[in-house]
């Protein structure tokens, strides 16, 4: 029964985007969808998951957050700088 509730519970926070796929691609997609007896969205979504997982662990990923988060403290710095004197 937790395997059911937690299902359930998972596809409650599941949000349906649109995505555009080259025709070649969706039909690779397709086709090892139906070679492993899932559907497309779960080749997707996994795949989505691997790519995300990877990079995220990349060294390219890392210099591009500690910039990105550079910029975003210079402007909270900006935004909170006093005009008035």
């Amino acid at each position: 029964m937790p395997s059911e509730r937690r299902k359930s519970e998972d596809k409650d926070r599941q949000v349906v985007v649109s995505v555009r796929f080259p025709s070649q691609l969706l039909d690779r997609i397709h086709a090892v969808a139906a070679i492993e007896s899932v559907t497309a969205n779960a080749i997707i979504r996994e795949g989505m998951d691997s790519y995300i997982r990877e990079r995220v662990a990349s060294p390219e990923f890392q210099e591009a957050r500690e910039a990105y988060l550079a910029r975003a403290e210079a402007q909270v710095a900006t935004a909170l700088q006093d005009h008035s004197a």
